[in-house]
């Protein structure tokens, strides 16, 4: 078991949704955070709830990780005002819902990599050095199930988050002799901002009749409990481990969703977390 009590936490993605629920879980816990996303008055109210709550106030560090060389920025930050980072949690997320053959390799796919892909990475290899040195850490990546439910629209954010699972399972091999822990967060059908499945263009104007999305505290408090248990990889809800370990689940539901959605139609939304 681990205790999350004093420990030094950067939080990406820490505005809304899962990440603002995470925080509020964190600081229960007694965890020394430092917040970050790109909307800095949301990140200021949060600050000023938790610090209600009688806990230490989280540092409140406003970044946009869709600009290379944030991200490496954001890390020496964070490392100075705690003193060090114990456990880095990549939870910032942006989706945008286009078609790839509209925005091929344009600049706001380009920035889309960036924030789900890229600066976790670059946030990763800031920092470990520091837990290497420590002797301790843990490593979190938030991805999604959608990662295995390849809909027309979606495909930037899914590859960016299939990328992003990919990588978190391959340094979890690389670092298998070091004291470094890595976590995958895997967030089903989640009630956030990032909901890109309502603004896909639906035949009949509204998306097919699915389970309904779980609130973000609750993949929230699934993360802090596999934290403390020294858990691998999460999975909330739990039936959304279907398409994640049987792929072929995935790919028929996003075939039969496709005949659902106006592929005729261009959308061109950005949604940030």
């Amino acid at each position: 078991m681990t205790a999350l009590s004093g420990a030094r936490i950067l939080l990406t993605g820490g505005s809304s949704g899962i990440g603002r629920a995470l925080a509020l879980k964190l600081a229960d816990r007694g965890a020394r955070l430092a917040v970050a996303a790109r909307r800095e008055p949301q990140l200021t109210e949060l600050a000023a709830e938790i610090a209600g709550n009688r806990h230490p106030a989280p540092y409140v560090l406003p970044v946009d990780l869709s600009v290379r060389g944030a991200a490496a920025d954001l890390a020496d930050k964070a490392t100075r005002v705690l003193g060090g980072v114990d456990i880095l949690i990549n939870n910032a997320g942006v989706g945008l819902v286009d078609s790839q053959a509209r925005l091929g390799d344009s600049a706001a796919a380009r920035a889309s990599f960036e924030t789900n892909f890229w600066s976790p990475l670059a946030l990763t290899t800031a920092l470990l050095p520091g837990m290497r040195a420590a002797g301790t850490g843990t490593i979190v990546n938030v991805t999604s199930t959608i990662q295995a439910v390849p809909l027309p629209f979606l495909g930037y954010y899914a590859a960016a988050k299939i990328a992003l699972a990919q990588a978190t399972r391959s340094l979890r091999n690389e670092l298998r002799h070091t004291p470094i822990r890595v976590l995958e967060v895997v967030p089903g059908a989640t009630d956030t901002g990032l909901r890109d499945i309502n603004k896909l263009p639906w035949h009949g104007g509204r998306p097919p009749r699915t389970l309904p999305p779980v609130p973000p505290e609750a993949v929230a408090a699934a993360t802090v409990r596999a934290l403390e248990r020294d858990h691998d990889r999460v999975i909330h809800p739990a039936y959304a481990t279907l398409p994640i370990e049987l792929p072929i689940v995935g790919r028929l539901v996003a075939a039969v969703g496709a005949r659902r959605v106006d592929t005729t139609y261009h959308p061109a939304e950005e949604i940030a977390q």
